[in-house]
């Protein structure tokens, strides 16, 4: 029932900035989810290489390597006058954006051991299927989605 929301919400908003959408979305989920939430990355690539990105409490995605550093803030649905920010860059030809569910760095061993943030960022050049397919090996607790996106430009 949570991503027909998220999905019947994203439909009305084609042409928003990454800011507006994780505003609008989460106002459309705020006090619906019985004290659950979702997190949520929303990014904007135009074709000359600019990239505007907002976050809702998930992970930073990597370029080439080196994890984004962007504001801290909340997941979607906790709270209505929860507030998000937007980061910009621009990315170079031949970069190579990549971004992860938490199933990555949850990731867990037969032991107990977690994935991780360090082992996560020593992957994140891989391709999205060899991360995928590290991490599933490494003991898949939770969904593992990965996206590897390389610039080119228009």
């Amino acid at each position: 029932m949570t991503v027909s929301a998220i999905v019947g919400s994203l439909r009305m908003l084609p042409n928003h900035t990454p800011v507006e959408i994780l505003r609008e979305l989460n106002h459309s989920l705020a006090g619906n989810l019985r004290g659950g939430f979702v997190t949520c990355l929303a990014a904007r690539i135009h074709a000359d290489g600019a990239v505007a990105l907002a976050n809702a409490g998930h992970l930073p995605p990597y370029r080439d390597g080196e994890e984004i550093l962007l504001p801290p803030s909340l997941p979607l649905g906790i709270t209505a006058d929860a507030e998000y920010e937007e980061s910009n860059f621009r990315l170079a030809p031949g970069d190579t954006f990549t971004f992860f569910s938490d199933g990555v760095v949850e990731a867990q061993s037969p032991t107990g051991e977690l994935f991780g943030f360090e082992r996560t960022g020593s992957i994140s050049r891989q391709s999205a299927q060899e991360i995928a397919d590290v991490a599933q090996a490494f003991g898949q607790e939770d969904d593992i989605t990965v996206l590897t996106l390389q610039f080119a430009p228009a």
